[in-house]
């Protein structure tokens, strides 16, 4: 290993003092014109003038929208507006773009949807509304339609969503206590911190449809990508990395989720914001490095911050490394496919034939399984009971949200369209493993949501009419 003490250049000491005051005057000096002061010094190395900085920063923010070439004139755009730093400074980019010149003006419409996420026994009434009353009037300054739902509202199917401009008055949901029963009887932090993000992107899916967007801005930055990354990977969410760290997110096919953000670091937003004297309305959640971490993904954010401190390019190494890392895609994959949770690809059915992760898992569940000695020598009836046990039915009706499938009503709407009651082998076939661990544990069809619940029961029944006429078809 070499020596920086016995470092010697060709005899020429000289050289290494020249080059020291030579790169201290850079630093004083911004190095995009060359000639103002450095006001803003990022990684402790690139300094750049206030001025050359916030141009600099709207180059990239609108180069990440030009070079993906989704972005068509008259798109409808719903931004995910959460309140904190990240999505104040996407509203505020948004918003310097549409006041460009003509010729680099963005040119698409603009609505801003608050998801509130808070839950009961979290937070009062008065600072919930509050916190409603300054969300909805930061965005008024921006000048974009807002609009506000609950996050409970995830529950109700696409078509009953209560998604409404806000007047002033606290918007809450009867769903509420039922989300937090959820919640609640999950077996950790890291199961429901899971959970809450797969609800908030299908919220924010069937919102964008109710509110006619073909695409969605979230404000993920570098920092949260890389934080999900490695999250995911220990959630066995590993064949997803790709659709993590990319611009665009193509898991649902009518719609797009975009992230403009992706190449901010937390710095550069927080200069950003001091520039322009933006003032987010909430702190990020997850940040919890004084705290002992709970669940997988504050440990993440806690490992990732450290690594940040010592060595300066590892958010961004993970994230560059995870778009290159992607699963086979299938081309002729279709809905049925794909997990009814998070969309993704289907990982949880096994190959019969083939030596896969999947049967490992099942031949490792299999035998540190304490019904596996007696699964030996147990009598045929004892199988059946045991069957019975572990395909336990749904008792709602997923029609109408009655309980009458175990009274066998004439008039529940599922008995009387063949549909039949769901079993909790049925989710699963429907659910991906990163998904099934959430609800490990626990009562899977109470924990689902009504609308994936029937979902699952559309997709049953629509493979069964495929199997009745597969015989009739050419």
């Amino acid at each position: 290993m070499c020596s920086l003490n016995g470092y010697r250049c060709n005899s020429n000491d000289d050289e290494i003092p020249k080059n020291t005051k030579d790169s201290l005057i850079d630093i004083k000096v911004c190095r995009k014109c060359r000639i103002k002061d450095v006001d803003v010094l990022l990684l402790g190395q690139n300094g750049y003038c206030n001025m050359c900085f916030l141009t600099a920063t709207n180059h990239k923010f609108r180069a990440a929208l030009g070079k993906s070439k989704i972005i068509r004139h008259g798109d409808s755009i719903l931004v995910d507006h959460s309140g904190e730093l990240n999505s104040t400074v996407l509203l505020h980019l948004i918003k310097t773009g549409m006041n460009e010149s003509t010729h680099k003006k963005l040119i698409f419409k603009t609505t801003v949807l608050y998801i509130d996420d808070a839950l009961p026994n979290e937070i009062t009434d008065e600072d919930r509304n509050s916190l409603q009353c300054k969300i909805a009037e930061q965005t008024k300054n921006f000048g974009f339609a807002y609009y506000i739902v609950s996050l409970s509202q995830v529950l109700n199917k696409d078509d009953t969503l209560d998604i409404r401009q806000f007047d002033n008055q606290l918007v809450k949901d009867n769903n509420d206590e039922q989300l937090h029963e959820i919640l609640t009887n999950l077996p950790d932090n890291t199961s429901r911190t899971d959970l809450l993000e797969q609800l908030r992107r299908k919220l924010l899916l069937s919102a964008a449809r109710k509110l006619n967007c073909n695409k969605v801005f979230v404000a993920d930055s570098t920092m949260d990508i890389a934080t999900k990354v490695l999250g995911n990977i220990c959630l066995g969410r590993g064949a997803q990395l790709s659709t993590l760290a990319t611009f665009c997110d193509t898991r649902c096919t009518d719609i797009k989720i975009l992230k403009p953000m992706r190449d901010f670091t937390q710095q550069e937003m927080m200069y950003y914001s001091q520039c322009h004297s933006l003032n987010p309305i909430k702190s990020k959640k997850i940040n919890v490095t004084t705290q002992p971490a709970t669940s997988i993904q504050a440990l993440t954010y806690n490992f990732i911050m450290g690594m940040e401190s010592q060595f300066s390019s590892t958010i961004s190494t993970i994230m560059r490394t995870a778009e290159k890392v992607s699963a086979r895609n299938n081309k002729d994959n279709q809905d049925m496919e794909n997990c009814v949770l998070c969309d993704a690809s289907l990982d949880s059915v096994s190959s019969e034939n083939n030596v896969t992760a999947m049967k490992a898992i099942e031949v490792s569940s299999l035998v540190s399984s304490k019904y596996f000695n007696a699964r030996t020598s147990v009598t045929d009836k004892e199988n059946e009971s045991f069957s019975d046990k572990k395909s336990d039915r749904t008792s709602q009706c997923l029609s109408n949200n009655q309980k009458c499938c175990n009274n066998n009503s004439s008039q529940c709407g599922c008995m009387n369209g063949k549909m039949g009651q769901l079993t909790t082998e049925d989710v699963q076939k429907c659910l991906c493993y990163s998904c099934q661990l959430i609800f490990r544990n626990s009562n899977l069809l109470s924990r689902l949501p009504a609308s994936l619940l029937f979902a699952v029961q559309q997709r049953l029944a629509l493979k069964k009419m495929k199997e009745d006429i597969s015989d009739f078809l050419i």
